[in-house]
Parts: C-alpha cells; sequence; structure tokens
C-alpha cells in the first residue's frame, strides 16, 4: 500500500514538475526579443538580428506585427512615400523644402531657380530624381521640391527618439572633388563619420523629421545651406542598410533600451 501511494506521490511531483517548467519556459519566451517588421525579408533587419541573437544568446527572430504573441518586440514601421512626408514635414514646421505635387503649382509656387523632379515616392539612391531649370520645367511628376544649395549633407539615424549616429556624405578619396547636385553612390559619395562637424539645428532638424511622419526612428537625410546657416529635411529612411558601424550603433542602441 505505502508503495502505491508512494508511486502516485512521484508521478504528482513529475506532473507538478512539468508543468512549472513549462510556465518557465513559456514566460522565457515572452521575455524573450523579436524583430517586428511587414518587411522581415529585408537585408537590414536580417543583419541585426544575427547581431542581436550573437548579443542576446538565443535567436531573435523577425515577425509581422501579427505575430509578436506578447513577445518583447523591437519595431520597424513600414516607410512612408515623400509625399506625405512633405506634408507632414510642412504641417509641423520642420524645416524642409517648398513642395509641390502638380505641374502648375510648382511653376506658379515654387520659387528657386532650379527644381528637383521626383518621378517616383519610395526610391533611394536618388533614382527617378531630375533637376531642372525653373524655365525648363515640363515634366509631369507626382511630386516636385525646390531644389536649395548644399554645402553639406547628413544623415542622421534616430532611435528610440534620440540622435544615435551622424554620417556624412562625401566623395571618396582619389576621385576629383567635383560637386554634384545629386550626392549617392553613383557620383562617388560614401557616408563618412571621421570628424564630422555639426551645424547647430542638425540634431533637432532630424528629431522634428521623424516626429513629424509619427514615429520613434529613422535614417534622416539633412542638408546644410551655408548662406542661410540652416539645416533641411529631405526623407526620412525606415531601414537603413545595416552594416560595419552603423550595424553596432543600432545594436547597441537596441541593447540599451533593453537593460
Amino acid at each position: 500500500m505505502a508503495t502505491l501511494i508512494q508511486k502516485r506521490a512521484a508521478r504528482q511531483q513529475r506532473r507538478e514538475h512539468r508543468e512549472q517548467l513549462h510556465i518557465q519556459r513559456a514566460a522565457a519566451r515572452r521575455n524573450r526579443v523579436v524583430i517586428a517588421s511587414h518587411n522581415i525579408n529585408s537585408n537590414a533587419l536580417k543583419e541585426l538580428a544575427n547581431e542581436l541573437s550573437s548579443r542576446l544568446g538565443y535567436k531573435v527572430y523577425r515577425v509581422t506585427p501579427e505575430r509578436i504573441a506578447g513577445r518583447r518586440s523591437i519595431m520597424f514601421y513600414p516607410g512612408v512615400d515623400k509625399v506625405q512626408q512633405f506634408r507632414a514635414f510642412h504641417s509641423t514646421a520642420t524645416p524642409a523644402p517648398a513642395f509641390s505635387i502638380s505641374l502648375d503649382e510648382a511653376r506658379n509656387n515654387l520659387t528657386s531657380k532650379l527644381v528637383v523632379v521626383r518621378l517616383l515616392t519610395s526610391a533611394a539612391e536618388g533614382r527617378g530624381i531630375t533637376i531642372v531649370p525653373k524655365e525648363e520645367l515640363t515634366q509631369v511628376a507626382p511630386l516636385y521640391t525646390e531644389y536649395i544649395p548644399k554645402k553639406k549633407e547628413f544623415r542622421v539615424h534616430v532611435f528610440n527618439n534620440k540622435v544615435i549616429d551622424v554620417q556624412e556624405k562625401r566623395r571618396k578619396s582619389g576621385l576629383e572633388q567635383k560637386e554634384f547636385q545629386v550626392r549617392n553612390t553613383a557620383n562617388g559619395y560614401v557616408f563618412c563619420r571621421n570628424n564630422v562637424v555639426c551645424p547647430d539645428d542638425l540634431h533637432t532638424t532630424a528629431l522634428s523629421a521623424v516626429a513629424a511622419i509619427q514615429r520613434t526612428q529613422g535614417a534622416v537625410d539633412v542638408i546644410y545651406n551655408e548662406k542661410q546657416n540652416k539645416c533641411f529635411a529631405l526623407e526620412v529612411n525606415s531601414r537603413p542598410g545595416m552594416t560595419g558601424s552603423t550595424l553596432k550603433v543600432y545594436a547597441d542602441a537596441i541593447m540599451e533600451q533593453l537593460q
């Protein structure tokens, strides 16, 4: 009889132990971090997930928002097209070039000598951009912005409403230091971190641009006009490339947030 009671007690202990393990594992799973995005196949987010996995000691998964399932999440929201961004910038008094969304408006309302014609509103690296004298403006496009001459161009990385990194676009060493109206890799420009001197209003302009589109993070392209001594926001990139130092900067910021 005693043996039967002991066996039942042992079985009960094993059941309680299994239930406790299940509870602990479920709690640990809820406490784990996931990267949430509508575009989980982004190369940038793959790199970030790998970096966080190595730091946290477990696999950080990339999931769509509906699959967060109560876990701690680092959310990367979809990008906002450039027309919506410019509307948001101007409605919140974020310094940005004047813009128009029709050819007639651009001809009548933009005051700059040159006009930036944007055929694409969700492209990167200057794709779909042409810059023409205002009097030669004939092309129909979804977005036109005034061209503001720039002494410098920056990319300001914002995460959790803080500036975490600043890069300046410069032409590669060894190339003729020719000035280009569009500064992109095709024209020999790269992002640099060494000896970057930030204009006084660079950080506030970038933070204002991110807040204007109702985000807490993004990589903001900002130009500096020396004559006006003023910065202007051009766009907020929702998922900047993440390699090398940029990857480390974002991973550091996320680890700080998780503490």
